[in-house]
């Protein structure tokens, strides 16, 4: 085509077919199929971590199991130690080859003590010492002991007129923690231990100051214990809620959250294991603490399915159960 002609329609077309040809067009298309490629290749990429995530949740779990199944381990061992097992063998053989310790079994008509730690619970004087006033078993003593409780008590105590009851105060608790669930698991440690130093019975039951006996309770316990052969022994305790139903907890071996003292006694020779704070560091009631560190020592324990004791749980101890944190709650704590 010459300079001075005009461009006919076949030129162009001819020139717009030059352009496509050597023009951006081709570029495209291989940038099309590369960013394809790329796709491809980020696809199989998500797959592969999708993969790697599974794997990687997988392991996690595994982890958690071992994590946990070592936190067990380790608290074992802490409470193993805690419980000073190898010196309560040793103290234990040493009580069962005193002069005296045949004499609990051979008696026919044993002294028993009852310790009570009370705050001042007016069925301390409503229902728990009656209730224990009436045994069929008349050889026994009440040993109760204030803790943190109103000169009142007291005065109420003395107001049962009966020679076998002893009241004792050791003064406003002490509040050794700031931590609520670690006092309720071992607020009354203190008393207690108080009241089974002053206990001078052959054998000794631990009692709880708004629980009631029923009147074989004791005389049914040092059956089992003749029987048996058993250093400590006890029976079932019907709780009874306030929505009218009630239930039987304990069982047979003793184990966490089914098993109760109220219900219980045990040698006097073996008031040297005592109540420790250190329960509630392990996260345990005092009462299962004293008697996980009997088993551990290997004392040996007996049960009848007979029910012993009532107990009547306040609304705090009925919320409590429903968390698993009490003695008949269905799941024991972890």
């Amino acid at each position: 085509m010459n300079g001075g002609e005009r461009p006919t329609g076949l030129d162009r077309l001819r020139a717009a077919l030059v352009r496509r040809r050597h023009g951006p067009y081709p570029a495209l298309e291989r940038i099309e199929r590369d960013l394809a490629g790329f796709a491809r290749e980020v696809e199989g990429l998500h797959g592969r971590l999708a993969a790697l995530h599974g794997r990687l949740e997988a392991l996690d779990g595994r982890l958690g199991k071992i994590t946990e199944a070592a936190r067990e381990d380790l608290h074992g061992a802490l409470a193993a130690l805690a419980a000073r097992e190898v010196e309560n063998r040793r103290r234990l053989a040493s009580v069962r080859e005193g002069e005296g310790f045949e004499r609990p079994w051979r008696d026919a008509r044993p002294l028993v003590s009852v310790t009570i730690a009370t705050v001042g619970r007016p069925e301390l004087t409503s229902r728990a010492l009656p209730s224990i006033l009436a045994q069929s078993h008349g050889e026994l003593e009440a040993i109760v002991v204030g803790d943190g409780a109103a000169p009142e008590t007291e005065e109420a105590v003395a107001a049962l007129g009966d020679s076998r009851v002893r009241y004792v105060d050791v003064g406003p608790r002490v509040q050794w923690t700031d931590d609520a669930a670690k006092r309720w698991l071992v607020g009354s440690t203190r008393a207690r231990n108080a009241a089974v130093h002053l206990a001078r019975g052959g054998w000794v039951v631990e009692f709880d100051d708004d629980d009631a006996m029923r009147p074989e309770c004791i005389s049914t316990l040092l059956e089992l214990a003749r029987e048996t052969r058993a250093e400590a022994v006890y029976g079932q305790v019907r709780a009874h809620f306030r929505d009218g139903s009630h239930r039987e907890f304990c069982e047979f071996p003793p184990r966490l959250g089914r098993f109760c003292w109220a219900a219980g006694m045990y040698h006097g020779g073996l008031r040297f294991f005592g109540r420790e704070l250190l329960a509630a560091d392990l996260g345990l009631a005092g009462d299962w603490w004293l008697a996980e560190r009997m088993l551990r020592a290997g004392v040996h324990f007996a049960m009848c399915d007979e029910v012993l004791c009532d107990s009547y749980p306040s609304y705090r101890a009925e919320r409590a159960a429903e968390q698993g944190r009490f003695p008949w709650a269905e799941s024991p704590p972890a």
